[in-house]
């Protein structure tokens, strides 16, 4: 086998391993990548200070784990009925869901839930200011 013939082959090797890869990567499902991905990035220094106003008076709403679910619980003077609670599940985002308008000290069946870590965003109002709390929960 002569050196060209060498060359040929080597290079119709790595061009078919490229292809392949290619392949391989696109049919993967990735969730790095979001639609929204700039209106997200746009709202970043708005969830910044509404995160800063809600350390600013010591993360007010807690967390109560019991054996039926989860609740929120206000532990501060500050006025607040309402929350949006957003739970995204680590490694997995079809667990993820939203609760609009949810009251606190109302119980989160666990029947909802998947066992995993959680990063729960919790929005609410106090003043017509926005505020976002973020906690990070494990459900064993």
């Amino acid at each position: 086998m002569k050196f060209r013939n060498g060359i040929i082959i080597a290079m119709i090797t790595f061009v078919a391993f490229i292809v392949t890869l290619a392949l391989v990567i696109n049919s993967k499902d990735t969730e790095l990548i979001s639609e929204d991905y700039y209106i997200q990035e746009k709202s970043f220094n708005q969830d910044y200070e509404a995160q800063q106003r809600s350390e600013n008076h010591h993360n007010p709403i807690k967390l109560i784990e019991s054996e039926h679910g989860i609740s929120f619980v206000n532990q501060s003077d500050l006025s607040i009925t309402f929350i949006e609670a957003t739970f995204q599940l680590m490694n997995n985002g079809k667990a993820d869901f939203t609760l609009k308008n949810h009251p606190l000290n109302v119980l989160i069946s666990k029947d909802k839930l998947a066992k995993g870590i959680y990063q729960i965003q919790l929005r609410y109002e106090v003043n017509k200011l926005p505020y976002l709390q973020v906690v990070t929960w494990q459900y064993k």
